[in-house]
């Protein structure tokens, strides 16, 4: 039995904060990536660049994400969760700004390299603090408030691109740029806010029990193991040697296998939409804007769903329902015949919105759940830098199946509900399939040391 320690006692006060700040940080991190999805036609006519070339910055930037995700994974583990944080906020402020004064294709695919590159770890880290601190009865639910960061980044994103069509005008056809300079300010307050955000209690615990460890107290390392269990066997051994060991390898590679496939589907889908439905559909940019901007809101209903269904049910059955659910609305969206804003497109997106978003609550919950503390850090980071991957790879081999189709029928449409088809649906499905025969289920409401030490 679990013995309680009054200075290892999380306070709902700090709970409260760790939420709000992991919320805040993770929606404005996206801010600038969803700014780089919803302003893409304006930004590839501006720069006189192709789609194929478009599938470059992003895949480039996202090839980044998962080496920075390896490296500061370990780094969580080591110097704390909330250095780590800290960093990856200023990085992609930074990098994020500098996109006002791009030219030309090369100088965004090198600026994207630094911009998208810092995500990875704040999303995998912000959610290993936040998992570390929360009732276990309630974990998916708040942990879906966090994952509602992504929607908050999406509508502030729209919201930024809305307003700079009318605030950009002096600019011409370049009024993309003012997006940009908005979307950097609300980061320092997040910087400044994060300054106030306590470290995980698990992780002052873990770090003072290898040090009682180090130093040959027995007795206080028999004290502090009353509070949480930690394998100090297995600490021993370098970040990457504990994830790799027999007992957890295996949902190590299928949480890297499930993040690949549902986050490079997922950014296939956001990064495509609006030039499918812009260009190849032909809708105006206007009332589509319009859908993106409203629809994201749905996200947030996704995400809490999510999160408590996973309450219910356990991370891996709730992530699946959600995947059905984004494949169902995708699917629509394709075999519908449309021109224009109608009540069955917003309906098929919200289906197709609410599908991707709600996934994600329930996956992050898993991974940081499957990892134990003393490699909570590299665990989820390097199951979150796999999402970099996918993003990456499935990107480019969408852009080659687009290209393939298109030329085959010598209809662009009919070519990209094809690849639509091929590209995305048809390999997501077989990916679900083999995750539920290769994932165990994580019985809800369990402590964390309950799950793995």
């Amino acid at each position: 039995k679990r013995v309680e320690s009054a200075k290892f006692v999380i306070k709902k006060s700090e709970i409260a904060v760790i939420v709000l700040l992991t919320y805040l940080g993770y929606g404005l991190l996206n801010t600038d990536g969803n700014l780089v999805l919803i302003l893409s036609t304006p930004i590839i006519n501006s720069l006189h660049m192709t789609i194929t070339q478009y599938s470059y910055v992003l895949a480039g930037g996202f090839t980044v994400s998962f080496i920075l995700g390896l490296i500061f994974g370990p780094l969580a583990d080591r110097i704390g969760r909330k250095s780590v944080l800290q960093v990856t906020l200023l990085g992609t402020a930074i990098f994020s700004v500098l996109q006002y004064f791009m030219k030309n294709f090369l100088q965004w695919f090198l600026i994207r390299l630094g911009a998208q590159g810092f995500t990875s770890a704040e999303y995998g880290t912000g959610a290993a603090i936040l998992s570390e601190v929360v009732p276990k009865r309630i974990r998916g639910w708040l942990m879906g408030i966090m994952q509602s960061g992504w929607v908050f980044g999406y509508g502030l994103a729209s919201a930024i691109a809305l307003a700079a069509i009318n605030i950009g005008r002096p600019y011409g056809s370049e009024w993309w740029r003012v997006a940009f300079l908005f979307a950097f300010l609300p980061a320092i307050l997040v910087i400044f806010l994060r300054m106030k955000m306590p470290e995980s209690k698990r992780y002052i615990h873990y770090k003072a029990l290898k040090e009682a460890e180090k130093s040959g107290d027995k007795a206080k390392v028999e004290e502090l193991l009353k509070i949480y269990n930690v394998d100090l066997e297995e600490a021993k051994k370098t970040s990457y040697r504990q994830l790799f060991d027999k007992k957890i390898r295996r949902v190590t590679w299928v949480m890297a296998f499930w993040w690949f496939m549902t986050t490079g589907v997922a950014i296939v889908g956001m990064a495509y939409t609006p030039a499918y439905f812009e260009i190849f559909r032909q809708m105006p940019i206007g009332p589509v804007t319009t859908v993106f901007a409203v629809a994201s809101f749905s996200g947030i209903l996704a995400y809490m769903a999510s999160g408590a269904l996973s309450d219910w049910i356990g991370g891996k059955w709730s992530s699946a329902v959600f995947v059905v659910l984004e494949l169902l609305g995708l699917y629509l969206l394709v075999v519908e015949p449309y021109s224009t804003v109608t009540p069955a497109f917003w309906l098929y997106y919200l289906i197709f919105y609410f599908g991707l978003n709600g996934q994600f609550a329930s996956e992050i919950r898993l991974t940081t759940e499957a990892f134990p503390t003393r490699i909570r850090g590299t665990g989820s980071n390097w199951s979150t830098a796999w999402y970099s991957v996918g993003q990456a790879v499935l990107l480019l081999v969408f852009a080659q199946i687009l290209t393939k189709f298109i030329a085959i029928v010598h209809n662009p449409l009919i070519g990209f509900n094809n690849a639509w088809i091929w590209g995305a649906i048809v390999p997501e499905i077989v990916a679900l399939v083999i995750f539920l025969i290769t994932m165990p289920n994580i019985r809800p409401r369990l402590e964390l040391e309950q799950i793995a030490v």
